[in-house]
C-alpha cells in the first residue's frame, strides 16, 4: 500500500486528480492514518468533496456498464492509442484521471496513478510498457498476469511481456514485486548486471548506480548474470539461489554477497516509513534525501560518524532533522535550498 504522506505527491494539484489517485488508495484498504489524511483532504476545501463524489459515481456507472459493448471499444480504443513515432513513450491518460481509473477497471493493469503509466507502440503479442514515479513519489501497477509492482520513489520501471516471458528492466530506483505464479512463463526482472528470475514469489530490487540489492521475502528466486542467456556471461560469475529472509548485492565488477537480512525492514517504505539500525548518520541521511527535493546536508565529519536507529516518515526530511538534532544536541537549519545539521556553536 502507498504510505500516507505520499498519495497527493503522485497527482497533480488539481482537485479532480487528487480525487482519483485517492478513490484508488481507498479501494486497497488504507490503513486509520490514511483515511485520517483523506478525511482531511476531503473537508479542507468544498470542490474536494464535489471532485471525489464525481469519481465515485463514475466507478458505479461503469461497474453497471462493465458489460456494454460501447465502453469496451472505448477502453480499447484508449489503450490502442499508437505514438507519433515508433519506440516514443507517451502517456495514456493525460490529465483526465477520474476517467481514467474507471476504464483501468476493465483493463489487464490497474494503477494507483494513471500518469505514471505510458505505452510504446510494439507487436501484438508484446506489452510493452513504462511505469516510472518522481521524487517522493510511490504507486503501484497490477500487471495483465495479475502480477504487481509497487515502485518506490524517483524509479523508473520497464515491462515487455510476451507470450514465453515476463520481462521487467529497472531502469532506475527500487521495486517490490509479487509475482503471480507461472512456472511456462518466467518472471524476470533485469538490474544493472544481474538478472532475477522467479516464476512465483515476493522480492525487492534496488538499483544504487551499477549497484544491485536483491532481497527476498517469499518463495525462492535465482540470481544470475545478465548475459548468462546469451552465452556471454563469464564462467566464474556466481548464480545465487535466495531463500527467504535472505538479500544479494552484487556490482558490476562481479562481486557478489549472499547474507541473512531482516526483509520486512528493507521494504518498509512500501508503507511510507525508512528505518535505521544503528545506521551512520551519513547513510542515514543520503536515504531520506531520495524522498524529498531539498537535500539534508553535513558538513562536518563527526557529525557524519554519528549513528542513529528509528523510523521515520519518508518524504519528512523537517522532522527527521529537528529528531536528530534533538537526540545529538546538534543545530538543524532550514534554508530555501537544503536543510543543514551542524554542531551547536
Amino acid at each position: 500500500m502507498t504510505g500516507a504522506g505520499h498519495v497527493l505527491s503522485l497527482v497533480s494539484d488539481t482537485a479532480a486528480d487528487a480525487a482519483a489517485a485517492w478513490f484508488a488508495l481507498r479501494r486497497r484498504k488504507a490503513d486509520a492514518f490514511e483515511e485520517q489524511q483523506f478525511t482531511d483532504w476531503l473537508e479542507a476545501n468544498p470542490a474536494n468533496r464535489r471532485a471525489y463524489d464525481e469519481v465515485t459515481r463514475s466507478w458505479e456507472i461503469a461497474a453497471l456498464a462493465s458489460a456494454d459493448q460501447n465502453v469496451i471499444a472505448m477502453r480499447s480504443e484508449a489503450l490502442m492509442l499508437r505514438a507519433k513515432e515508433p519506440r516514443e513513450n507517451w502517456r495514456v491518460w493525460g490529465g483526465a484521471a477520474a476517467a481514467a481509473i474507471v476504464l483501468l477497471a476493465f483493463t489487464g493493469l490497474y494503477v494507483t496513478d494513471p500518469h505514471l503509466l505510458q505505452r510504446t507502440e510494439q507487436p501484438a503479442d508484446l506489452q510493452h510498457m513504462v511505469l516510472r514515479t518522481g521524487i517522493g513519489q510511490q504507486a503501484t501497477a497490477t500487471l495483465e498476469d495479475g502480477s504487481r509492482v509497487t515502485l518506490n520513489t524517483n524509479t523508473v520501471l520497464e515491462v515487455n511481456y510476451s507470450k514465453l516471458r515476463r520481462d521487467i528492466r529497472l531502469i532506475a530506483g527500487q521495486a517490490l514485486f509479487k509475482v503471480a505464479h507461472n512456472t511456462a512463463r518466467p518472471f524476470i526482472v533485469a538490474a544493472a548486471s544481474r538478472e532475477v528470475v522467479a516464476v512465483g514469489t515476493e522480492f525487492e530490487v534496488r538499483l544504487d548506480g551499477q549497484k544491485v540489492r536483491v532481497a527476498l521475502l517469499e518463495g525462492r528466486v535465482r540470481v544470475q548474470p545478465a548475459a548468462l542467456d546469451t552465452g556471454k556471461g563469464l564462467a566464474n560469475d556466481p548464480i545465487a539461489v535466495l531463500a527467504p529472509g535472505e538479500q544479494l548485492t552484487a556490482s558490476t565488477a562481479g562481486d557478489v554477497t549472499v547474507k541473512p537480512a531482516k526483509v520486512a525492514e528493507l521494504v518498509s517504505w512500501e508503507t511510507g516509513r525508512v528505518r535505521f539500525d544503528n545506521t551512520p548518520l551519513s547513510d542515514a541521511v543520503a536515504e531520506m534525501n531520495r524522498y524529498n527535493h531539498t537535500p539534508i546536508v553535513i558538513n562536518d565529519p563527526s557529525v557524519a560518524k554519528l549513528r542513529i536507529s528509528g523510523t521515520f516518515r519518508a518524504g519528512q526530511s523537517w522532522p527527521f532533522a529537528e529528531a536528530v538534532g534533538e537526540a545529538f544536541n546538534l543545530k538543524a537549519e532550514s534554508g530555501r535550498q537544503s536543510i543543514r545539521i551542524r554542531p551547536v556553536a
